[in-house]
């Protein structure tokens, strides 16, 4: 019984050093409002842009889907490119066009990137990244050519940085 009362008195002592060598880690999340913010800034590109109708999939760093706009008009594979380009920019916090750079950087020998599942080297995913530059999601646009996709996810990334977002 005394060794017991001595383990008891030697946990609840160190209770507090455990508790103020463990701070909790602070994180800052993508919002609801930053992912319509995302998509309204690259609808906004689009509009100014005549691009064909698009879709636009937001998702947060883990990989969850946020927010998806399929504007009226759009095709099929649009939808499931903009699923793919905005999943992979999110869980790997890179440009799907970087990802492409990287895959291809042995033309000889390519990684094999765009063969896993759920990942994809199309250009159009584009990581999205907080005022203070802590990795947030990944906003994935479909429907016109690769490079204007790409041009209207970071628009949107502009957007939602706007200090009036």
């Amino acid at each position: 019984m005394k060794t017991l009362v001595v383990a008891v008195a030697v946990a609840l002592a160190l209770t507090p050093a455990l508790s103020v060598a463990a701070k909790p880690s602070m994180q800052e999340v993508l919002t609801l409002e930053q992912a319509r913010n995302l998509v309204a800034g690259c609808t906004q590109y689009a509009g100014e842009h005549a691009l064909a109708p698009l879709s636009m999939a937001v998702y947060d760093a883990a990989g969850n889907l946020k927010f998806f706009v399929r504007q009226d008009g759009t095709t099929l594979a649009s939808v499931e490119f903009a699923h793919l380009k905005g999943r992979t920019a999110a869980v790997t916090a890179l440009a799907t066009s970087d990802l492409a750079k990287i895959e291809f950087a042995n033309k000889t020998q390519p990684l094999g990137i765009g063969n896993v599942n759920g990942l994809t080297i199309v250009q159009g995913g584009v990581p999205v990244r907080s005022a203070s530059g802590q990795h947030l999601g990944g906003i994935g646009v479909s429907g016109a050519p690769a490079e204007q996709d790409e041009a209207c996810g970071l628009a949107g990334v502009q957007a939602m940085l706007a200090p009036n977002s």
